[in-house]
């Protein structure tokens, strides 16, 4: 078993910067996290609202990020986290790999993209259906493709998969576009992509690959099939909380309930970031709440 004063899953902007300042707070901490460091923002092309950046590719500035992390001698250790438990007033976290004992933990676990619920849609996923257009969209050069939601990261992904497609066609089962209004006049006036309302898919076809979907109108119910060589979907997302089923400190959406000082209703475990219960996910907020989280378990651990 490996002991530290602090373990935090996730190192995404929100557990890099806690893990920043519970190190100069001169804690011992470990950083777990399955995936690569950056979380969603590596599922971002451009990020043009970060104080600093004018406009910044996602790559560049987590690579910022994580060297941040290395000058202060930080390393995220691979661990996909299966299991926290509180047992004597310590905090034991099992993940794939290795089981761990800390005196307090920080939850920046993030979230996941929500899926359509249509049927065999796990079947097309790397086979013309993808959640992440930086990753996938050099797969579509001259082609024809379809972004599913309305938000700001939607459009943004779809001015960055408009400069490699031959189309873009948001589809959106609202009647208006709920991103940034500046976001929203920038996909007005580009040619190469439509924008169509009050429609939802709802049903993909294909034999190997993804070629069509079928979709409604939600006014007049009306359907339709329409020939695509490609789906990325943007509609929100689940937070990545399974691991916390024996401790109740979830919401019934399934996000961390936590105070202003990112502590749950459970004493030493702390959430921060995407996780978390709130209006807003932002890189700015999630590193905002990251160091409050750090701040607050640093105070906790030396009570």
């Amino acid at each position: 078993m490996i002991k530290c004063d602090l373990l935090i899953v996730g190192c995404g902007p929100a557990g890099m910067m806690a893990a920043i300042y519970a190190k100069r707070a001169n804690k011992n901490i470990i950083i777990l996290d399955k995936g690569n460091p950056g979380g969603r923002v590596l599922s971002t092309y451009k990020v043009d609202n970060y104080l600093g950046f004018s406009r910044v590719s996602a790559e560049e500035l987590v690579s910022k990020m994580i060297n941040h992390l290395h000058d202060l001698e930080i390393e995220d250790t691979y661990g996909d986290v299966l299991d926290i438990t509180h047992e004597n007033g310590v905090f034991i976290v099992r993940s794939d790999v290795d089981v761990y004992a800390s005196k307090a933990v920080i939850v920046a676990s993030g979230t996941e993209s929500r899926p359509l619920g249509i049927p065999n849609e796990s079947y097309y996923i790397s086979r013309g259906l993808s959640y992440c257009a930086v990753c996938d969209g050099i797969f579509f050069a001259g082609k024809k493709v379809i972004v599913v939601g309305g938000g700001d990261s939607a459009l943004e992904e779809s001015l960055y998969l408009a400069e490699i497609a031959n189309s873009v066609t948001i589809i959106h089962d609202l009647s208006e576009l709920t991103a940034a209004a500046g976001l929203v006049k920038r996909v007005s006036q580009n040619a190469k992509i439509d924008v169509v309302s009050d429609t939802s898919i709802v049903a993909f076809h294909g034999d190997k690959t993804l070629t069509a979907v079928t979709i409604k109108n939600m006014r007049t119910h009306k359907e339709s099939e329409m020939e695509i060589d490609g789906v990325f979907v943007y509609v929100g997302n689940l937070p990545r909380t399974g691991f916390l089923k024996h401790v109740n400190v979830l919401d019934k959406m399934g996000f961390v309930a936590v105070n202003s000082e990112m502590q749950t209703k459970i004493p030493g475990l702390f959430a921060c970031g995407d996780v978390t219960k709130k209006d807003y996910r932002l890189i700015a907020t999630a590193i905002s709440d990251g160091a409050i989280a750090a701040l607050s378990a640093v105070k906790y651990i030396d009570k």
